[in-house]
């Protein structure tokens, strides 16, 4: 999988990415592609890694956690792993662990890779050669994402995704538009909390936009407030133009 296709590609998305670039019978290789701009040392990002599930439990403590220092959009991290004996799920979080109930512990994670255990085949084979790995057709990837339907006049339709388990309403999730490119310090012009729990769904935005300008709809995970919201957990953006 190439790096063009984490940086942003269909309909002019920018989502926030993983790519498992090495397995082994005990190592995981993970790289990272995030948002143009965004500052992951800063905003306290961070990879965790579970064993035997295929979607984040949200209710499990991780395995291993590991923050992502500096302010490169582009990294890698290893994990030491039984992959002989074990299934994983490594997730990557725009924001820190978040505290108070009802929000999710891990509520700020947005992209996932699960990586099965290495088969029987491979297991024969590890025991002879250490190049013994996970095919990469069996790596499942899931990157939140937002889409945006047909704006008709003064409201838009957009479709957010989470992780599966992510219960967005809880954790403060919300959706800003933005005149322009998406911004991690300019404030949108119209900031719209998600309203439910459900996953994924469409909602109908309203605000008062100029025929044929172009704006941006942003995804945060958490950091919901209608007068301050954090712009620091933006996991994907999604141009438009007005009509």
């Amino acid at each position: 999988m190439s790096e063009h296709l984490h940086a942003a590609v269909t309909e002019n998305r920018k989502l926030t990415t993983l790519q498992v670039v090495q397995t082994s019978s005990d190592l995981i290789r993970i790289e990272y592609f995030l948002l143009p701009d965004t500052d992951p040392g800063k905003n306290s990002n961070y990879v965790a890694i579970w064993q035997n599930y295929d979607k984040i439990p949200y209710d499990q403590e991780p395995n291993h956690t590991q923050a992502i220092e500096g302010n490169s959009q582009h990294g890698a991290v290893n994990f030491n792993v039984a992959l002989e004996q074990n299934n994983y799920i490594v997730g990557y979080a725009v924001g820190p662990e978040l505290g108070t109930k009802p929000a999710q512990k891990y509520g700020n994670m947005c992209s996932t890779a699960f990586i099965p255990r290495i088969g029987t085949t491979l297991s024969l084979l590890a025991s002879n050669e250490a190049s013994a790995s996970v095919p990469s057709e069996d790596f499942q990837y899931f990157f939140s994402n937002l889409t945006v339907g047909t704006p008709g006049f003064g409201s838009v339709p957009v479709r957010y995704e989470v992780p599966p388990g992510c219960l967005p309403k809880n954790n403060g999730a919300w959706i800003g538009i933005y005149r322009g490119p998406a911004s991690y310090t300019e404030k949108p012009e119209k900031v719209f909390e998600i309203p439910t729990n459900d996953r994924s769904a469409w909602v109908g935005i309203n605000s008062k936009f100029l025929a044929g300008k172009e704006y941006t709809a942003a995804l945060f995970l958490s950091g919901y407030s209608a007068t301050a919201p954090l712009q620091t957990r933006m996991a994907a953006t999604v141009p438009f133009v007005a009509p």
